[in-house]
């Protein structure tokens, strides 16, 4: 590994998923060559190919039946630029693809014995009797996963079975090592090979034509030592990040342990002092925060968060006025009652959904989908006046409390809402809705016995969750003065806005320390090479190539500069948000700015009939300098910007659009350890990115996504992330 990488060990296994994507970079640099040095005294890899394909005719010549020749690598297909020595090949150029020896047997139908069957991951059962007996190595078929770093490829050996889930292939071991077949594989995104949405697959053509990166079989044996001695400090690393994950976990538990133990809240007050002059070195992961939000909640309902006052009325005198039964609390002026006494109960139900004219409606029709927030406005679905005068729903007034009582959500967590207006609830939700002026306190009570709620839940043998009406309207509430309620509710949100502005500078620095580790991943693979090329430098280059065409305006520079700066590393922004035409850095503005300045280009606004406005660029006598500072930035990866510049001259700027925010949804997402599938990104892209992206439709997503795969813009996560526009409005 590279000596900048190194001296930034910590820095790279700290950072979000950073063990993971050390992992991931660690093969990367592998296959580009630049994980060991080259020896120019290695036998090169073509002289080897070479061979090995006269060899094959050779043995035609004597017989066997002629293979079909593989086509070679484009220069599309050539994302990195080889170390002198190696050669581009193609999978069916190195292995034996051997599948036609395999053999699906049903669970019922196999023998137990003592032969490991493997499917598309690794073993899946033992059997009496075996198909292979040699080192051989498997690539899923199906019921896999393809990501990059993804555990695709794998090796076997012995007396073996394989099923049709799993790909055999004999590598040809004169020019190609087991496991560096192995790395290569695994260091690639094979998302892009895959066919079929719905059952999704790595059919044999598709195999045999991924390209792969081959060097001297001397080199290869130097790279697998390297990955294992690698590999085996990423799993050090694991376990003593895990390690000291574990210790502080259980030193923020004993700490919020004794807060819950203090006797009174003049006792919190000193606790909590005490403990925030530690804040920042105690609560740093979003975990810890949530249980010290948690703890805070348990304290308020306890009665330990602000003082009793004598003079406050009794809660007992509030429930008398409003006609519910009560009984004393132990502390002065609570008192005790059943939750289903607190106010009216209110059922849902569901519409019939073929009847049109109950769903044109703008009356919020509240399901558990819609229960991500304390505060209910308004819901997904929307029923009519008709449904509610035809069918048995009703309408649950403002300042309800909704809640989730039948659903999967049940087995750890109970969803608990306030409606800020008139809404209908579906069939596994219930409503209660109380004095007006006990609301706030209830809606907070109802949070901090979570877990308690939770525990009464009912599960079913096949998994349904069900939190029964009896249960639910006995469970006991403890309800203090009105007074005292006020002023818990307030000191409560108090300290949870604290815990909240404390995520959120957890998140800034999460991010801050993401870009560092992407940047550093960018330069090892990209070239540790200095340079003084800045962002309006490259903003020139991609002037210089399009601003004649009409297409392009500032919506697709601002586009193709994401594209490029995440597709190839570039490190040049790091404010993209989540704006309606797609990623925009608003500093894009000012790079404008400087650009004229300095005479690299001007731009003009002209207003178009239908009132939009269309900004143009004009070349200015000093862009050559700044073209030339790109060029030599991006040494060979200049020929892949020039490619990606290629791809869109000519297409649309919706085109343009469409491609840029699906590649952020897929390299947010996989920044985030997720593999999404096309159904995942569509349904990011037009819920959760901007309501202007739902002109898209899926059909036209789902063809830009294998278009962006035919060409080779697939992102690793290691490109820049985007952030939502309520992020930016917060900071």
């Amino acid at each position: 590994m590279t000596a900048l990488l190194t001296g930034n060990l910590p820095l790279l296994a700290g950072a979000p998923n950073g063990i993971k994507k050390l992992r991931e970079l660690i093969l990367e640099l592998a296959v580009r060559g630049k994980l060991v040095p080259q020896d120019p005294n290695d036998e090169p890899a073509s002289e080897l190919l070479n061979f090995l394909m006269t060899e094959s005719g050779s043995a035609t010549g004597r017989g066997k039946r002629k293979k079909q020749a593989l086509p070679g690598i484009s220069e599309s297909e050539q994302s990195f630029v080889l170390p002198g020595g190696w050669i581009w090949g193609r999978l069916g150029d190195v292995t034996e693809v051997l599948d036609s020896l395999r053999k699906p047997v049903t669970k019922p139908d196999r023998n137990p014995g003592p032969y490991p069957y493997y499917g598309a991951s690794g073993v899946v059962d033992y059997v009496s009797a075996y198909i292979f007996d040699e080192p051989l190595v498997l690539v899923g078929e199906d019921g896999a996963k393809w990501g990059a770093g993804e555990r695709t490829a794998f090796s076997i050996s012995g007396k073996t079975w394989v099923n049709n889930h799993a790909h055999v292939l004999r590598p040809k071991r004169a020019v190609i090592l087991d496991d560096y077949l192995i790395i290569s594989l695994v260091a690639q995104d094979l998302s892009q090979f895959i066919t079929g949405m719905t059952v999704p697959k790595l059919n044999q053509a598709r195999l045999i034509s991924i390209g792969i990166s081959l060097p001297p079989l001397a080199e290869q044996h130097r790279i697998v030592a390297k990955v294992d001695e690698l590999m085996a400090l990423c799993d050090r690393l694991e376990a003593r990040q895990a390690d000291a994950d574990s210790a502080h976990t259980q030193l923020v538990q004993a700490l919020l342990g004794s807060l819950t133990q203090a006797r009174d809240a003049e006792d919190f007050e000193q606790s909590w002092q005490r403990l925030a002059e530690h804040f920042h070195t105690l609560f740093t992961t979003e975990s810890s925060i949530d249980a010290l939000k948690q703890t805070l909640l348990q304290l308020a309902v306890m009665g330990k968060l602000v003082p009793q006052d004598p003079s406050d009325e009794p809660a007992s005198e509030l429930l008398e006025r409003n006609g519910i039964e009560s009984e004393p609390y132990e502390l002065y002026g609570w008192a005790k009652t059943q939750l289903g006494k607190l106010g009216e109960i209110f059922g849902g139900s569901t519409p019939n959904k073929a009847n049109g004219k109950f769903w044109d409606g703008d009356i919020p029709w509240v399901s558990p989908k819609d229960m991500k927030r304390l505060v209910i406005h308004d819901s997904e679905d929307h029923v009519s006046v008709s449904a509610l005068e035809e069918t048995s729903l009703k309408v649950v007034p403002s300042s309800g409390l909704l809640m989730v009582v039948r659903g999967m959500i049940l087995a750890h967590s109970f969803p608990v809402a306030l409606t800020a207006r008139d809404v209908t609830i579906n069939q596994d939700m219930k409503a209660l809705v109380p004095p007006k002026e006990i609301c706030s306190y209830l809606l907070m009570y109802l949070q901090a016995v979570k877990s308690v709620v939770v525990g009464l839940v009912d599960r079913s043998s096949h998994g349904t969750c069900k939190l029964t009406s009896e249960k639910l309207w006995t469970h006991a509430v403890s309800l203090p003065p009105l007074a005292e309620q006020h002023r818990i509710v307030a000191k409560v949100d108090q300290l949870i806005a604290l815990c909240d502005q404390l995520k959120a500078r957890l998140g800034e620095a999460r991010q801050v320390h993401g870009n560092l580790a992407n940047a550093l991943i960018g330069q090892a693979l990209n070239g540790e090479k200095e340079s003084r090329a800045e962002v309006v430098d490259f903003s020139a280059y991609l002037i210089s190539k399009l601003a004649p065409q009409r297409t392009f305006g500032r919506v697709a520079h601002m586009k193709l500069l994401f594209l490029a700066d995440s597709h190839l590393g570039l490190g040049l922004m790091d404010g993209y948000r989540r704006h309606a035409a797609g990623p925009l850095d608003t500093s894009i503005y000012r790079v404008e700015e400087r650009a004229a300045q300095e005479g690299l280009y001007t731009t003009s606004v002209e207003v178009l009939k239908s009132g939009q406005e269309k900004v143009s660029y004009h070349i200015g006598a000093n862009i050559g300098r700044s073209v030339e500072m790109a060029a030599a930035a991006l040494g060979a990866g200049r020929k892949e910007l020039d490619r990606l510049i290629a791809l869109f001259e000519g297409r649309k700027t919706d085109d343009l659009e469409a491609v840029a925010t699906l590649y952020a949804v897929w390299n947010d997402a996989l920044a985030e350890g997720l593999h999404p599938n096309d159904e995942w990104l569509i349904n990011e892209f037009r819920g959760n990115w901007h309501e202007a992206k739902e002109r898209f439709t899926p059909d036209i997503l789902g063809k830009w996504l294998g278009w962006m795969r035919d060409h080779g813009l697939v992102p690793t996560g290691n490109g820049a992330v985007t952030k939502s526009q309520a992020a930016f409005l917060f900071k």
